[in-house]
């Protein structure tokens, strides 16, 4: 399942940026300022510097929200350093070459040693194009820290709420004393799925609704604190009135498996897995979690077998 495009609001911003960049090369290295709007070719070299200005902006914003998804910041620094660099600055750079190239050379007739943009303005261009990219950088960050906030309060509201929420005739457990004791020992996980008939719907929580939820919208469960909270591939949190070994044996064991003690994952999830010591698997998913998610090696033939069911 792809996961949508969330491109920074930042229309108007990229509009007045564009606009201000262009007016800014246009009179670059120009007399005085007077000499800014009478020149011949004003209005069509400011309007083809907006056109570029913007449309090289909007570039990035898309580049950068197509990796925040795929490679968020805080999981793959090194890799999306190098996609950002390529995609944000070098491709965007050379669109910068190619667009000023066809309108000063081939549409204007200008001759090319006559030009100064090549070797005066255009170091400036990359130097913006980068900062443009830095710009993002900081918004990721933000947006992040943003969205970690307002889930926690949440979360903080729907804990509050599931004091009176009942299932069947017993109340949800409020307290720590109150779980059911559970073997910390990963080892010994054994949901028994033939047990149970597998359901096709849950019932999410939040705030004082109860979200009927289809499975396969589900990206992974896992515990958080003392309750089981999902994530949905649209990266929405909810919270559940079912432990997960409850929901190890109401899952269909072919779509979801239960990774360890702390987590049961969809296997549309599953990015990818890296090797560690001792056997061991990382899985990293999709969306992302704070958390890594370790198969032990005893489990780890199981997972291999179950992605290749």
């Amino acid at each position: 399942m792809s996961v949508p495009l969330k491109p920074y609001r930042d229309f108007w911003a990229r509009f007045f940026v564009s606009l201000f960049i262009a007016l800014f090369l246009y009179g670059f290295g120009g007399d005085s300022f007077s000499d800014l709007f009478s020149g011949e070719n004003f209005i069509p070299d400011v309007l083809a510097g907006f056109i570029l200005t913007f449309i090289i902006t909007s570039l990035i914003n898309l580049v950068t929200a197509y990796l925040d998804i795929y490679y968020p910041w805080h999981q793959y620094m090194a890799t999306r350093i190098v996609y950002q660099l390529i995609a944000g600055v070098l491709i965007m750079s050379m669109l910068v070459l190619a667009y000023m190239y066809t309108y000063l050379i081939v549409v204007m007739g200008y001759r090319k040693e006559d030009v100064t943009f090549f070797h005066a303005e255009f170091p400036i261009s990359v130097i913006f194009i980068i900062f443009w990219n830095i710009l993002y950088v900081g918004l990721f960050f933000y947006r992040v820290s943003k969205n970690q906030k307002k889930e926690l309060t949440s979360l903080q509201e729907k804990l509050f709420t599931l004091q009176n929420i009942t299932t069947g005739n017993e109340m949800l457990p409020t307290t720590k004393n109150e779980l059911p004791e559970e073997n910390n020992e990963e080892e010994e996980i054994d949901p028994d799925p033939e047990q149970s008939e597998k359901i096709k719907i849950l019932i999410a929580v939040s705030g004082n609704k109860n979200i009927p939820l289809p499975v396969e919208k589900i990206a992974y469960f896992f515990k958080n604190g003392n309750y089981t909270t999902l994530k949905t591939f649209q990266s929405e949190t909810y919270l559940l009135n079912h432990s997960l070994d409850e929901l190890a044996k109401l899952l269909e064991e072919d779509v979801f498996f239960r990774a360890n003690r702390q987590f049961i994952i969809n296997l549309k999830a599953c990015d990818f897995f890296t090797n560690e010591e001792n056997g061991k698997l990382a899985l990293h998913l999709i969306p992302g979690h704070s958390e890594e998610v370790i198969v032990s090696q005893k489990r780890a033939p199981a997972f291999k077998d179950w992605l290749n069911r």
